[in-house]
């Protein structure tokens, strides 16, 4: 359809925003069908310079649309108007494509964003491979898109940190809906309901590897770098390379390990922190023979701060993640990698397949040994 041909005024209105206005005018032409179900919008570029908007009110306008469930969008495809079931009684859901809803709740950005472009990558190849659309949400659309696609809508693939209260709000909303949380762990999730499952990655089986090389290896003055958050995720690495030195026969000392209380902004924070933890434990005569940090960034900045102390020779160094493999390439230390596309594929798997599906599957990581650790 041509959009040209839409009456679109917009006025100057100091109490009523000109991007209210097209966002009204936008539902009335859907409602009256003007605008029919499944139709996709103008991009963002063309629809303001039709309406002489900037790009910014007119992406504000088809957000709000979107979070009331009028629209939705399909990444690197656009904006569209939901099938119109909440519009024309005529529409049937057998006619819609099967839907999986991602609920990024933070709206991270699912192309480049570190932890969440890799997982998402998976998600997306495994939908194409089977026909299904994909729709990014907010909680409060989450109810508009169910009712809409009906059986067709498969579930919610959660790419957030846990929420408790978002939990709750969407059980509320939609207390039939399949729920699937990814990467991110937290204490008691076997105790949430039977519809909310969870992908995760073996972060304990991870820091026993890692634990167990450097044991293996004869090192035993090791100490940990980690972070304080929310999520389990980075204690269950410490707990796997404790349960690792317990194997190997390590007296395991309490003051080897160290959480860092505060958070960290930005990459070079974790970098940073890395090169004056262990500037200050080689500064202080401590005895160090090998670190391990939850993450590459840590280990990347410790990396770095043993070159200049000409001592990486002499303190073998592990990360984890292997988000960024260049750091752990360039940085020439090990790592315990995540298989993040393979946790977006199994992810929208156990929606598509519920039946015999576990509550919860770990992936098990992989240990990667650099040059420096041989």
């Amino acid at each position: 359809m041509s959009f040209s041909s839409l009456n679109i005024t917009l006025t100057e209105n100091k109490a009523y925003p000109k991007y209210i206005q097209l966002r009204d005018q936008l539902e009335q032409f859907i409602r009256k069908q003007h605008i029919p179900g499944g139709t996709q919008l103008p991009n963002v570029l063309s629809l303001s310079q039709q309406v002489g908007l900037s790009n910014r009110s007119v992406d504000h306008a088809y957000r709000l649309l979107i979070d009331d469930g009028i629209c939705f969008r399909r990444p690197k495809k656009g904006t569209f108007v939901q099938f119109g079931k909440c519009y024309s009684d005529n529409a049937e859901t057998s006619d819609m494509p099967c839907v999986c809803g991602i609920l990024n709740s933070k709206q991270a950005n699912l192309e480049s964003d570190h932890i969440f472009a890799p997982i998402y990558a998976g998600v997306r190849q495994f939908a194409q491979e089977n026909g299904i659309d994909l729709i990014v949400l907010s909680v409060n659309s989450l109810k508009s898109y169910r009712d809409n696609f009906g059986t067709n809508f498969l579930g919610v693939l959660v790419l957030c940190e846990y929420d408790q209260e978002l939990l709750q709000q969407c059980l509320n909303d939609c207390p039939d809906l399949r729920f699937v949380f990814i990467n991110y762990q937290f204490p008691d999730f076997e105790n949430t309901s039977q519809q909310v499952r969870a992908i995760f990655n073996d972060d304990f089986a991870g820091g026993f590897a890692a634990g167990d090389f450097i044991f293996s290896q004869g090192y035993s003055q090791p100490r940990i770098l980690s972070l304080n958050l929310g999520s389990r995720n980075y204690c269950y690495r410490v707990d796997g390379i404790r349960l690792a030195a317990q194997y190997h026969g390590i007296d395991w000392q309490d003051h080897w390990t160290w959480f860092c209380p505060r958070h960290m902004r930005n990459d070079e924070e974790h970098l940073t922190l890395g090169h004056d933890y262990i500037t200050g434990l080689i500064k202080d005569g401590e005895s160090v023979d090998a670190v391990f940090c939850t993450n590459d960034l840590l280990a990347c900045g410790v990396a770095s701060a043993l070159d200049q102390l000409n001592l990486r020779n002499q303190i073998q160094v592990i990360g984890y993640d292997n988000v960024l493999p260049y750091l752990s390439q360039n940085g020439r230390f090990s790592t315990v990698a995540i298989h993040f596309r393979e946790m977006g594929r199994r992810a929208l798997s156990m929606l598509l397949n519920p039946e015999g599906m576990p509550k919860i599957i770990r992936i098990a990581p992989q240990l990667l040994i650099r040059q420096y650790s041989l």
